[in-house]
C-alpha cells in the first residue's frame, strides 16, 4: 500500500472509531453551552445602622433573632444567586452577619444609599476576578423576602432587553392605592414599566378610586444589568425623579427600560419600631402567614 493510501486508511479508521462518542461530544457541547451563557447574579443587602427613624434597625430581633438573620437566611435560597452578601460600613452588623455563618463585604461610610453599596461590593469583587451580569439589590429591612422573588426580578433584566427589574403586586384596597409612599406602577403589554407614581395610576376622569381598576403597587427590590449600575448611579436627577422623588423615573425617562415582575403578594419591609412589636406578635401567636419560610424553621 503506498502512502496515500495508508493516509487515507488511517482517516477513515479515525472516524470509524470516533463515531460511537460524537452522541456524548455533541451532548458535553450542549451543556458547555448552557453553563456558559447562564448569567452570574450577585445578591446584595445593603444593611445600614444609623438610620434617622429606627437605629440600629438591622440588629433589632425578631422570633430571637436579628432582622438581617432573616433577610440573608431567606435570600440566600434564591436558586438565581451565584453570591449573597451583606455590605455594611458597621462592624457590629458585620459581626452579627458573620456569627450565623453569613457573608459580608465591608463598604465605605461614604455611600449615599444602598444602590451605592451594591456597586462597591460589585467593583470590590471584580477586583479580586469575580464577574457578575446582573445585580439584585434586596432590603435590608425586608426580613421576609421570598426568594422566588428574587428568581423572579432576576429574570426579567436575565430574559429581556431591560436594564433594571422590579417587582409589582395587584393592589389590596383603597388604602393601598391613595397613599402616598405606597409607590403604583402602569406597564406596557410586554410588562414594561411606563411609569411609577405616588399617585393613582391609572387615574380615571372622575379622580377616583375604582375597585375595578387593576393597580400596581410596586415592592422594594431592583435587579439591575451589573454594567447599567455604574451609570444609573452617576446619571443626573431627572424632572419626572424629582417631582415623585422616584429614582426609577430617570431610567425610563432618559429611554431605558425597566421590566416589572408581577408576583400576587409579599411581606413588606419593617419601617417603625411599632411595625416589629406588632410582626413579633403575630409570629407568637402563630398568626403570621409566612411561618414556613427558612428564617422561622426555629420557632416551634
Amino acid at each position: 500500500m503506498d502512502s496515500k493510501n495508508m493516509y487515507h486508511a488511517a482517516i477513515v479508521i479515525a472516524i470509524s472509531a470516533a463515531l460511537p462518542h460524537i452522541p456524548s461530544l455533541f451532548k458535553y457541547l450542549k451543556t458547555f453551552v448552557v453553563k456558559s451563557s447562564k448569567k452570574r447574579v450577585l445578591g446584595v443587602i445593603p444593611a445600614r445602622y444609623a438610620s434617622t427613624r429606627f437605629p440600629a434597625k438591622p440588629l433589632k430581633e425578631i422570633a430571637g433573632k436579628p432582622m438581617i438573620y432573616h433577610t440573608y437566611t431567606n435570600a440566600a435560597t434564591s436558586t438565581a444567586l451565584d453570591k449573597c452578601v451583606v455590605a455594611t460600613d458597621n462592624v457590629e452588623i458585620a459581626d452579627t452577619v458573620r456569627s450565623f455563618g453569613g457573608e459580608v463585604i465591608m463598604t465605605s461610610e461614604g455611600c449615599n444609599n444602598g444602590t451605592e453599596r451594591c456597586l462597591e461590593v460589585l467593583n470590590q469583587l471584580k477586583a479580586k476576578g469575580e464577574h457578575y451580569d446582573i445585580v439584585v439589590n434586596i432590603q435590608g429591612d425586608e426580613p421576609f423576602i421570598e426568594a422566588e422573588h428574587i428568581d423572579c426580578v432576576t429574570a426579567v433584566v436575565a430574559e429581556s432587553d431591560a436594564v433594571m427589574g422590579t417587582l409589582a403586586r395587584p393592589h389590596l384596597d383603597k388604602d393601598d392605592v391613595t397613599g402616598v409612599n405606597n409607590v403604583k406602577t402602569v406597564l406596557d403589554v410586554n410588562g414594561y414599566a411606563l411609569y411609577f407614581s405616588r399617585a393613582i395610576i391609572p387615574h380615571n376622569k372622575k379622580g377616583v378610586y375604582d375597585p375595578a381598576t387593576p393597580y400596581w403597587r410596586k415592592l422594594g427590590i431592583y435587579s439591575y444589568r451589573a454594567d447599567f449600575l455604574p451609570k444609573f448611579i452617576t446619571m443626573p436627577e431627572s424632572k419626572l425623579q424629582k417631582a415623585e422623588d422616584l429614582e426609577q423615573n430617570k431610567v425610563i425617562e432618559a429611554g431605558y427600560k425597566i421590566k416589572v415582575g408581577i408576583v400576587a403578594n409579599a411581606v413588606h419591609g419593617v419601617d417603625t419600631p411599632e411595625q416589629l412589636v406588632e410582626l413579633n406578635q403575630l409570629i407568637k401567636k402563630k398568626q403570621f402567614k409566612h411561618m414556613d419560610l427558612p428564617s422561622l424553621s426555629h420557632v416551634q
